[in-house]
């Protein structure tokens, strides 16, 4: 994404010359979270047009920009691929249920509410597992405050995995092999997040990779190896670094003085992009237009050499075009 006159527009950037491609050009609405699926073959990313409405939208090489879903009194939010098949999960808000995930079958055409929440203990942020079977998810409270995990999959009402109202659990996703969610907690009181996973039956969470009194988050496991990418600030500034995926041997991957965030492995497992700050700004946010114009969009190898450095936040990986 790229703030172009005032407006989020979606480009493109060919990692091999720096050549950059728009997308969309739509001052009339507002594209976030782009995400691609090489196994659809297309692009998903949110619109919003004002008000408190959000539909979906699809994009492909081939057929250019189509609607996934266009509801104008209904929120439609944090779209994710199947890893195993051209279909997505998204969270929805507004209408009847009231609330919950549903999973989207661009192959059948046809969609199914995978969970059901009433207006205040809604679902969101979900996480397809590696195999496409099951799906976690964040969720409110009864009362609308608070976040916990749930696990959804076909075939059985959604259970809770991690429920400590002492605690606030984030960003959730699979490791590698599946057995297990990684995510970020931090104490409902405040204080810096630590990584945690946690069985994927269930059981005790056990913290990864985190230093005292450091905010460390954001992990994302490689696809191609048993390791994993955070953030932390443990040096001072947030900065990305890689870890065994039981949390062990722990080094630092960035270089020089900016700040990074929100860590997403290429395909291969051999690179990752952030989204990059000045180290003296907050952490990028939707809310924060003015700091969101400075962001970075920064593509390390493994070893933290530079590949590329563009304006831009929120990137995900996709083909190149010729």
């Amino acid at each position: 994404m790229r703030i172009v006159e005032g407006s989020n527009e979606l480009m493109r950037v060919r990692l091999a010359d720096g050549a950059e491609q728009a997308l969309t050009s739509t001052p009339d609405r507002e594209e976030t979270w782009p995400y691609w699926s090489s196994v659809a073959r297309r692009l998903v990313f949110q619109v919003s047009r004002g008000g408190s409405g959000s539909d979906l939208m699809l994009w492909s090489p081939e057929a250019g920009e189509t609607p996934l879903v266009e509801t104008p009194r209904r929120e439609e939010r944090w779209p994710v691929w199947s890893p195993r098949r051209a279909a997505l999960v998204y969270a929805f808000r507004g209408g009847h249920p009231a609330a919950g995930l549903v999973i989207a079958d661009l192959e059948t055409g046809k969609r199914r509410i995978a969970a059901r929440s009433g207006p205040r203990n809604f679902f969101f942020r979900p996480s397809f597992s590696p195999n496409g079977t099951q799906i976690v998810a964040q969720r409110r409270g009864p009362s609308g405050k608070g976040s916990f995990l749930w696990l959804v999959e076909s075939g059985s009402p959604p259970r809770p995995l991690a429920r400590d109202p002492a605690w606030f659990d984030m960003k959730p996703c699979f490791s590698r092999d599946g057995e297990h969610v990684l995510f970020s907690r931090r104490a409902i009181a405040g204080g810096p997040r630590d990584v945690v996973r946690i069985p994927r039956e269930g059981g005790d969470p056990h913290t990864l990779a985190s230093t005292a009194e450091a905010d460390d988050h954001s992990a994302q496991p490689s696809p191609a190896r048993d390791e994993i990418a955070f953030v932390s600030n443990r040096e001072g500034h947030p900065e990305i670094f890689l870890a065994k995926a039981d949390g062990s041997q722990v080094r630092k991957l960035t270089r020089g003085g900016l700040s990074a965030y929100a860590p997403r492995w290429s395909p291969d497992g051999d690179r990752l992009v952030v989204t990059a700050t000045q180290p003296d700004a907050p952490e990028p946010r939707l809310s924060d237009r003015v700091n969101l114009t400075d962001t970075r969009v920064v593509v390390f190898d493994r070893e933290g050499n530079e590949l590329l450095d563009v304006p831009g936040f929120m990137p995900d990986w996709m083909p190149p075009w010729r």
